[in-house]
């Protein structure tokens, strides 16, 4: 099954991605800018060489979340993802899809040096909170050790 249009349409409207790894058993996290990788069911973000989240390697678990709030603070939608990292520059399959996803949608992001990643994301909690009626939706990607 697909994921939910729901869910494709969030992430869609949306920019800014907290991202969360362990590295040398530290939890880090960052924001990103990010844009929907067509049809992959993933997510690209820029880094630039300087940043210690541009040393993560392929494979890389990850999870996240990307949140809106209303300006009252009680209708509020959000997603909490987990996945896998790649390096696009090292996957040939998504190369293209995932660098002309980020450049149409960050056309600046061409002349500002980094290196672009992506997420391939294997589950998808979803959470509308409108009027107190909170709306749940749930994924998660079929196919095991996409990215390895």
């Amino acid at each position: 099954m697909g994921m939910q249009r729901e869910i494709r349409d969030f992430l869609c409207e949306r920019k800014v991605a907290t991202i969360c790894y362990v590295k040398d058993g530290l939890p880090y996290c960052f924001n990103c800018l990010y844009a929907v990788i067509p049809k992959m069911d993933g997510i690209v973000f820029k880094s630039s060489k300087s940043s210690l989240h541009s040393r993560m390697h392929s494979g890389t678990p990850v999870a996240g979340t990307i949140y809106q709030a209303s300006k009252s603070g009680y209708d509020n939608t959000g997603i909490q993802l987990s996945g896998k990292l790649a390096i696009v520059g090292e996957m040939p399959d998504i190369y293209e899809a995932a660098e002309k996803a980020y450049y149409r949608r960050f056309p600046i992001a061409l002349a500002i040096p980094g290196k672009l990643f992506s997420i391939m994301l294997s589950t998808i909690k979803y959470t509308q909170t409108s009027n107190g009626i909170r709306h749940k939706l749930e994924w998660e990607r079929l196919e095991l050790d996409v990215v390895r």
